[in-house]
């Protein structure tokens, strides 16, 4: 498993005919198994963890590097990491994922290196899984399954939304999630017309539905579901609207389709039912070490998918001050999709 990232750190390496800089959490995840503070820098064949002293200790589980330590507290916020990079570096040229850069790092280190950005090598690296990570995808799914399952069971006249997360929650933690892929969303009636609702008091009505949109995280990696339960009435006639969307863009999914095309087929159906202005969202995103990467599904996206990327499929339709639909699966990228585990989705 670590060999194989070795190898693609090392090609950038090689490609960018520089030394390069990893930052950010889920790229020192993704190259080195660290999830400590800090960074990495690959020179050569040599790699680096370049650490506070507060994390030190669990820099020293990286295979093959050589550990680092410097003071985070050291007048000059980053003299001390820029003192080690310019001992360490070879040349003046520094490849760095500038997506995970902070402003007042890039500053310091353009004034001393010239930046070669390789943000897009690394999220076209990250977008393809391996198997063993689609495996984690597929464990967090399974979690996740278990949480909606128990959240639907929750679901009596009068419990708040508050107390149905906290069941999601438990029951993700308990079925071994390590954490959650973000806060879980519980929304019941007019909530549900928010697609980024966070749960409160709300007591849950005979005549409201309700939507949940949660995710596991198990070992480093993010699964993302939506249901929308209660579903009746006016409800009905638009979740039927949402659910043929979702099931048109999801056959659409495979190896060389571009993802814009992925999210014009669910659109086209949304649009047909008179509905197109109420859907105001991308129809997906790639999934895994987070929960929102490359690729980007959406009209305007320019990635073209590839066996093995991880994107979501996730159409909604949304009535302010009424409800909202939203229905969502996570899918591996095939010559047929794989749509992975979840709670069931047709209605009665």
């Amino acid at each position: 498993m670590m060999a194989s990232r070795t190898s693609k750190l090392e090609q950038i390496t090689r490609d960018s005919g520089s030394c390069v800089l990893l930052l950010g959490s889920p790229n020192l995840y993704y190259f080195a198994e660290y999830e400590g503070a800090g960074a990495v820098l690959r020179c050569g064949e040599n790699t680096y963890v370049i650490t506070p002293l507060l994390d030190a200790y669990r820099a020293q589980n990286v295979k093959g590097a050589e550990v680092v330590i410097y003071d985070p507290y050291n007048s000059g916020r980053f003299s001390t990491m820029i003192s080690a990079l310019e001992k360490l570096v070879n040349g003046k040229r520094l490849a760095v994922d500038l997506a995970w850069i902070q402003v007042p790092l890039y500053n310091v280190l353009q004034a001393k290196f010239e930046l070669v950005d390789i943000s897009a090598q690394i999220s076209k690296l990250r977008a393809i899984k391996e198997s063993w990570e689609l495996e984690r995808i597929s464990a967090a799914g399974e979690v996740t399954s278990s949480a909606m399952k128990r959240g639907a069971e929750a679901l009596v006249s009068g419990v708040t939304e508050y107390q149905v997360a906290g069941e999601i929650d438990a029951t993700m933690r308990k079925s071994g999630a390590e954490d959650y892929a973000f806060p879980s969303i519980v929304a019941f009636g007019p909530d549900t017309a928010f697609p980024h609702s966070q749960p409160r008091g709300r007591e849950l009505r005979d005549e409201d539905n309700a939507l949940f949109d949660i995710g596991a995280k198990v070992g480093g990696y993010c699964f993302d579901s939506t249901r929308t339960f209660q579903v009746k009435g006016e409800v009905r006639k638009v979740y039927e609207v949402v659910l043929q969307a979702q099931g048109e863009a999801i056959d659409l999914v495979k190896p060389g389709v571009r993802a814009s095309d992925v999210d014009l087929a669910a659109r086209k159906v949304i649009e047909k039912a008179g509905l197109g202005r109420y859907f105001i969202h991308a129809t997906g995103h790639g999934v895994g070490i987070e929960v929102h990467e490359s690729p980007t599904v959406s009209p305007r996206s320019e990635d073209v998918l590839e066996r093995n990327m991880v994107i979501t499929v996730e159409p909604g339709v949304y009535f302010n001050g009424k409800f909202g639909v939203r229905i969502e699966d996570t899918i591996i990228v095939d010559y047929r999709p794989k749509v992975l585990s979840t709670f069931p989705k047709e209605l009665p």
